[in-house]
């Protein structure tokens, strides 16, 4: 009876604190949040390098971004490039992409309907913007309705035969009196993926990156499940930002986030985020699903997750992120003290006797010479100075993780090619805690890196922009990793309590059964109209496990996709 009342009890502060911030909201403009994965975030991360000393795109490492503060600034790009006082000098391509972006966001856009109008409005009031299907813009209310559509049709020569995907859904976005922005995306969704994707999702109970399956087609191979998101934003002052959504974060600069990535399922957050001078400040409030094994439709166990990042303009070209996070069980409800904006959580979880997963962190992010991008993250689990000093020991207690990447763009004088490389490495029972039921984990998939734990990858990525529609990509990850060895825990599996290991030393990357993967991608779209793509893709993928057979498998992808983008499995 206590827990329900101190559940019953939390769920009716957060309701509270909800009311009061909703009842304060002024007169300050809000928006939605630019989609994540939309092809907007290669066009911001690439004028983020050009330009090197932006004031509004260096803070860029939560995503999503807020749409219309990021409009109004690649306005203002615009308009000096417009005048020759901007301090690069643009390309076509380049100049095109910001033109397409704005016609994107038309609704925060001073680019009027008419300066945009689309060719293909065949209907009256159908894309009169080539941007969306359907814009309604006043003074009042402004929406944007899009259908969203993916067809893809392939083949794995893994004994599956055929792939496909199978998409149709909507996205709406808009904002009320320019006090209020919301954003909701309903997708239905039939799928049958390569084998590897099929049994990641049989043993984690998930489809990857979403969650919650139903077996689909006359073999049960397929999944056929929902992706539903949706939230509110709104400004309880001129520089306090609040988002309320069910939806994912991302925490980062690469392909990778060590901190906290969008792989796993969608999830429910209060974000709170400030911009004064050179600092941004985030705080998330977030409820997960516990991965606990589940039989029937009975109510998921929940926890609570909550974190802090001070992101620091330290000087023109460097950008410093500072971050903490810590995951606490649900059963004795939310804890308040967890709310507070201003306080180092580590503290707070000893004085309330909690024994949470805490984790701090540190990224940077230094744009050079205009071309440039280096970025880092690492993340510390738990700190012994005396197994530091020891490190060659492979102490269990060193959890640490490490990030080190580069960004170039018109890399070799080649306008519109950019390249990437990234590497990461992951200490054994990293995200692990001592009962399981805390681990950085949400509904059976991890919050952060895909792989786990015990991890060392390289990912090298070009992207070619060479037409105005045409987008080239080819990407290759290699990875190691390490799997528990006849049951025991080697550090590797962050569903497992580190407390299931059998010895306290001897721990490296890579320890117990070593696992080696190549995976090598090609990607071709073409924008056959505005945000309607013609792709396709080719993948091969080695998987060698030490003392099993080689293996591999080679699957290609041929479709249409609408208002979304590409389906991916970078694991």
């Amino acid at each position: 009876m206590n827990k329900h009342i101190i559940r019953q009890c939390c769920t009716l502060s957060m309701s509270c604190l909800l009311l009061i911030l909703t009842s304060a909201v002024s007169v300050f403009a809000q928006s939605d949040n630019i989609v994540p994965g939309s092809k907007d975030y290669q066009t911001l991360d690439r004028m983020d390098i050009l330009l090197q000393n932006d004031s509004i795109l260096n803070f860029n490492t939560v995503k999503p971004l807020n749409r219309l503060e990021i409009t109004k600034q690649m306005e203002h790009i615009d308009s000096l490039d417009q005048i020759g006082k901007l301090p690069i000098q643009l390309s076509s391509i380049e100049r095109n992409t910001i033109t397409r972006f704005l016609m994107n966001n038309t609704i925060w856009s001073d680019h009027t309907i008419d300066t945009l109008k689309s060719s293909r409005s065949f209907l009256k009031n159908l894309y009169k913007n080539p941007g969306h299907f359907f814009v309604l813009k006043d003074k009042v209310f402004s929406m944007t309705v899009d259908p969203v559509l993916n067809l893809q049709y392939g083949h794995v020569n893994d004994g599956s035969g055929k792939l496909y995907t199978n998409t149709r859904g909507i996205l709406i976005s808009g904002n009320i009196d320019k006090k209020i922005g919301f954003y909701t995306y309903l997708s239905d969704n039939q799928e049958l993926t390569p084998s590897y994707v099929r049994n990641y999702a049989a043993a984690h109970n998930a489809v990857p990156g979403v969650g919650f399956y139903k077996e689909y087609g006359k073999d049960g191979r397929a999944f056929d499940y929902f992706d539903m998101r949706g939230g509110i934003t709104f400004n309880v002052a001129k520089y306090l930002h609040i988002q309320y959504a069910y939806d994912k974060l991302f925490i980062g600069h690469g392909l990778r986030s060590l901190f906290l990535s969008d792989f796993s399922n969608n999830y429910l957050f209060l974000r709170l985020n400030t911009r004064l001078w050179k600092f941004k400040y985030e705080m998330v409030l977030a409820q997960t699903i516990q991965s606990v094994p589940q039989i029937g439709r009975e109510m998921k166990p929940k926890n609570y997750m909550t974190l802090h990042h001070l992101s620091i303009q330290a000087t023109k070209w460097l950008n410093v992120g500072f971050y903490e996070n810590i995951m606490e069980t649900g059963n004795y409800g939310l804890q308040l003290a967890y709310i507070n904006p201003v306080i180092f959580y580590r503290s707070t979880e000893s004085n309330l006797g909690a024994s949470g997963k805490a984790s701090i962190g540190i990224d940077l992010k230094a744009n050079i010479a205009h071309k440039f991008q280096l970025y880092s993250q690492i993340l510390i689990n738990e700190f012994h100075i005396k197994q530091l000093l020891r490190y060659n020991d492979g102490a269990f207690v060193n959890k640490q993780a490490f990030q080190v990447g580069a960004k170039y763009v018109n890399a070799l004088g080649i306008k519109n090619l950019d390249l990437q490389a990234e590497f990461n490495f992951i200490r054994p029972f990293t995200y692990t805690n001592f009962d399981s039921l805390t681990n950085f984990t949400h509904y059976n998939q991890p919050l952060a890196h895909p792989l786990g734990a015990s991890v060392k990858e390289m990912i090298v990525i070009a992207n070619y922009h060479p037409l105005p529609r045409l987008y080239l990509t080819a990407k290759i990850i290699y990875f190691e990793n390490g799997l528990d060895s006849a049951g025991f825990n080697m550090g590797g599996n962050i569903f497992r309590s580190y407390n299931t290991r059998t010895r306290d030393y001897g721990y490296f990357i890579g320890s117990g059964v070593p696992v080696k993967s190549t995976a090598a991608t090609f990607n071709l779209s073409y924008e056959l109209f505005e945000n309607g793509y013609f792709d396709i893709s080719a993948t091969h993928r080695t998987y060698n496990v030490l003392g099993q057979p080689n293996s591999a498998l080679t699957f290609y992808n041929v479709g249409f996709r609408l208002n979304l983008q590409r389906r991916e499995f970078n694991f």
